[in-house]
């Protein structure tokens, strides 16, 4: 889709006027601290901006070849970006409630227990590579957990809403390091006035805990009553402080946990992870034992290994949140095992795991952003307002293209609806197959033994009304 995109410049100048007009794209704007000030519209400017970024051509080069420059001037764009007074998460997740209020409001979908699935909101962090920049504002020495590598730059912490299937970019923030020994570049000064702004409180988040940053993005969607029931993240947030702390804002948590110094309450007693795995595989055999002699073992089917009931230990050192943790076989090493903690109770462990595999969702909107809409290379600029910014309209770009993805696309594939016809089709073939032999019972009573058609109806009604409840219904069905 991105790919035609690219081909045809007045066709994404289209399809982001028509998304736009759609979801009321100008009125989030001015709503989120974007006013016109002078000169061209603030809408135009944004416009501008994504195309673009759907282009996949620089500020500078478009400047000089494409008739827009003319329209929308550098110096103005940047006046834009800069803005300390524009809210981007809060724009961001307005955005995301006009598209699921409007158009993303599911097919029916029902887990593996027959029970119809929630909303989720996802949080994780990616990398923000800015290796080549030695005075970007509040860049920083970071780890890259899945390269094993430092790099210079930012990681951005995001939080988004999926329902399985779409998902939508809610709020994130660009995060520096509350180390300032790993600061590569620090804050601007800033005014007595800018320090009111939003500006000053996205640096303000940059510079914190990621997990205390994690909270404040949560009240971002709750602002927006985004419809949500549990939260997915990561096992860099599954730390019980954060945990207590997410509860508190009302969402149940999903998260994988780390094989660290933790300690949880397991059967009256205070245990890490790996104690807990340990005890609870040494009753599992002893249980498959047990299962195979009495010829009752189901363990094949399963997605999971086996689960155990934990309390999560507050700040206090009493235990507060009753969970459930379900450990699964890790596929790329068989020989280790993840572990899953759920604090709603009332999920069984497949559904656990089910519910866990939609956080893939963010991990592929990353790879979009970075892959396709080029993320870090939308902007050169050194300001961190710049940046926040561009990456905003990137987001921005990422939810239009779910929004097409979800117009053009069913759920409910060629294969299930062909399926779903068949047995439609089987049912009428059963109804039919009944109806024909009825006929000829009825038939052949008449012939061979001369009954009034009157004794012969009462005769069948008889038979009917002795019969089971499904059966007489599939019988009335026939007739």
């Amino acid at each position: 889709m991105l790919r035609d995109f690219t081909n045809n410049t007045d066709a994404i100048t289209s399809q982001v006027s028509v998304f736009s007009q759609r979801f009321k794209v100008g009125a989030i704007l001015r709503h989120c601290g974007a006013h016109k000030q002078k000169g061209i519209e603030v809408r135009k400017v944004f416009s501008y901006l994504c195309t673009l970024l759907f282009c996949g051509i620089s500020m500078n080069r478009d400047q000089k070849t494409r008739k827009y420059g003319n329209m929308v001037k550098k110096d103005t764009s940047h006046r834009f970006l800069q803005s300390m007074k524009m809210d981007w998460n809060r724009f961001l997740s307005l955005l995301a409630k006009e598209i699921i209020d409007k158009d993303f409001r599911p097919i029916c979908r029902n887990d593996c227990k027959g029970v119809q699935k929630p909303f989720f909101l996802v949080a994780d962090d990616s990398s923000y590579c800015r290796n080549r920049s030695k005075k970007v504002e509040l860049s920083a020495k970071n780890w890259d957990h899945a390269l094993k590598r430092y790099y210079k730059g930012f990681r951005m912490l995001t939080l988004a809403w999926t329902d399985g299937v779409s998902v939508l970019p809610v709020s994130f923030c660009n995060m520096s390091t509350c180390d300032d020994t790993k600061v590569l570049r620090g804050s601007k000064g800033l005014t007595a006035k800018e320090k009111e702004t939003f500006g000053f409180k996205i640096r303000k988040l940059a510079k914190q805990k990621m997990n205390d940053t994690l909270l404040d993005l949560l009240d971002v969607a709750a602002a927006a009553n985004l419809q949500a029931r549990y939260l997915l993240c990561d096992k860099w947030f599954a730390n019980p402080v954060t945990i207590f702390a997410i509860r508190d804002k009302g969402y149940e948590v999903i998260c994988m946990l780390k094989n660290s110094s933790t300690y949880y309450l397991y059967k009256g007693e205070r245990r890490k992870l790996s104690q807990i795995f340990r005890m609870c595989a040494k009753e599992e055999r002893l249980q498959r034992k047990l299962d195979r002699k009495a010829g009752n073992d189901d363990s094949k089917g399963r997605k999971f290994l086996f689960s155990a009931a934990i309390s999560l230990i507050n700040k206090d050192e009493k235990p507060n949140q009753e969970s459930k943790i379900v450990f699964v076989r890790n596929r790329n090493k068989k020989s280790e095992y993840l572990a899953i903690l759920c604090t709603d109770n009332s999920l069984s462990e497949d559904q656990i795991v089910e519910y866990y595999c939609s956080r893939w969702g963010i991990e592929t909107m990353f790879h979009t952003c970075k892959s396709f809409l080029r993320l870090q290379k939308s902007t050169q600029s050194l300001d961190y307002s710049e940046i926040h910014a561009s990456t905003a309209i990137v987001m921005f770009q990422y939810a239009m293209l779910s929004w097409l993805n979800r117009q053009n696309s069913d759920e409910i594939g060629f294969g299930e609806l062909f399926y779903q016809l068949l047995e439609e089709v089987q049912d009428t073939a059963l109804f039919h197959a009944i109806e024909l032999v009825l006929t000829l019972f009825v038939e052949t009573l008449a012939s061979e033994y001369a009954m009034p058609p009157g004794k012969l109806n009462e005769a069948m009604n008889k038979f009917l009304k002795q019969l089971p409840e499904r059966l007489k219904t599939c019988l009335d069905l026939a007739a």
